[in-house]
């Protein structure tokens, strides 16, 4: 791996760190003999690998699309899209400045609604492949631990409809707090494009909001949705609200833990927006 990195950076790396957060991939940070700080998604799920081979050559696509956009997102420097190079599918880009930030505050909330009519107004890269749930439908179940099993059978019962219309626009599709970096504030990059596909707007904003739903509370998370739905004059509300449901679908894993009440707080919310229409 890093025989690798120094042949395609020309430089030797020096110190060689597992970054935190990374939960479908390991993802180093890399100093160059040059003092250059590089990042290295290194691909080790093989489950997943064997579902979807091309993540490497996917982020790739999306970096290369976004270095001529306004969107501030790492700088591609190389992919190892089979790994016959690397020993893992690999994608090597620069380090942005900026950390995710680890409060919830009105300005935080502001800018991760406002960055993304931007992406979601840049043309589809060519070899992206179309949007698809985590979870098929005949997947879908009502977990064990619910406390409120007739609300979720509503919910699948509802998502297992056909999807309403929408514009098909670049998504990063893994949109939340943990993937957009700040500093002292001001939003400075989004990272980790490897679920970058073709598709509806209301993922992104869908997914954003269930994780701040699932760190920060109900409260957090619809004011992030206003400040994103404001943002597009045109949305329909119900049809951002069958995304609400379809994401919180996928979301949802067997195991309980701690935010399994704020699970089942959210899924009725959606429910209750889908059913009225807002």
């Amino acid at each position: 791996m890093l025989r690798w990195v120094g042949d395609v950076t020309g430089a030797a790396p020096v110190r060689t760190q597992e970054l935190a957060g990374a939960t479908s991939s390991s993802v180093f940070g890399i100093t160059l003999d040059d003092r250059t700080q590089v990042v290295l998604r290194l691909h080790t799920n093989d489950a997943w690998l064997a579902r979807e081979p091309d993540l490497a050559s996917r982020e790739a696509t999306a970096l290369r699309a976004l270095a001529i956009s306004p969107i501030v997102a790492p700088a591609l420097i190389a992919v190892d899209e089979t790994g016959a190079l690397c020993g893992r599918p690999a994608v090597l880009m620069t380090k942005l400045r900026g950390e995710p930030s680890s409060d919830i505050s009105d300005s935080t909330l502001r800018s991760l609604a406002e960055a993304l009519p931007a992406l979601h107004a840049e043309p589809v890269p060519d070899g992206l492949p179309p949007f698809a749930p985590y979870q098929e439908v005949s997947q879908r179940s009502v977990p064990a631990w619910t406390s409120i099993p007739d609300v979720w059978n509503a919910a699948i019962a509802v998502c297992a409809s056909p999807s309403p219309s929408s514009p098909t626009v670049f998504i990063h599709r893994d949109y939340h707090p943990g993937n957009v970096l700040f500093d002292d504030e001001r939003l400075t990059g989004i990272v980790d494009w490897v679920n970058a596909c073709a598709g509806p707007a209301e993922i992104d904003i869908a997914h954003c909001r269930l994780n701040i739903a699932l760190a920060h509370g109900l409260e957090a998370a619809d004011e992030f949705a206003a400040l994103a739905s404001s943002l597009y004059p045109d949305a329909d509300p119900q049809c951002q609200a069958y995304w609400d449901l379809v994401d919180c679908l996928d979301f949802a894993t067997p195991e309980a833990d701690e935010t399994n009440p704020r699970m089942d707080e959210y899924l009725r919310a959606a429910l209750g927006r889908w059913q009225r229409g807002s």
